[in-house]
C-alpha cells in the first residue's frame, strides 16, 4: 500500500474517531464508562497522529519516549480527574 493511501486511511480513521468521540460525549449518560471510552478514543487518535503525521517512529528514542509519555498520559489524567474530581478540586482549592 502506498504512503499516500496509508495517510488517507489514517485521516479517515481520525475523522471516524472524532465523530464517535463527539457522539459518546454528547449523549445523556455522562458516567465513568463514557469517560473511559472517550479516553480510549483519545489514545487511539494519539497513536494515529504520532505514527503517521508526526513521524515519531523515526525520531530519536528520547523524543519518542517523551511524546508517548505525554500523549498516553493525557487519557490517564482524564480518567483520574473523572474518578477523583471532587478530591482534586478540594486539594487545589486549599492550595490556592
Amino acid at each position: 500500500m502506498s504512503e499516500i493511501r496509508k495517510l488517507d486511511l489514517a485521516w479517515f480513521g481520525l475523522v471516524l474517531l472524532s465523530v464517535g468521540g463527539a457522539l459518546l460525549g454528547g449523549g445523556e449518560d455522562h458516567g465513568f464508562g463514557v469517560t473511559v471510552a472517550v479516553a480510549l478514543v483519545m489514545g487511539l487518535k494519539v497513536r494515529i497522529v504520532c505514527g503517521y503525521y508526526l513521524e515519531l517512529p523515526t525520531a530519536t528514542r528520547r523524543i519518542r519516549r517523551a511524546m508517548y509519555t505525554f500523549c498516553y498520559g493525557m487519557p490517564i489524567v482524564v480518567i483520574l480527574t473523572s474518578a477523583f474530581g471532587d478530591i482534586l478540586a478540594t486539594v487545589t482549592g486549599a492550595l490556592i
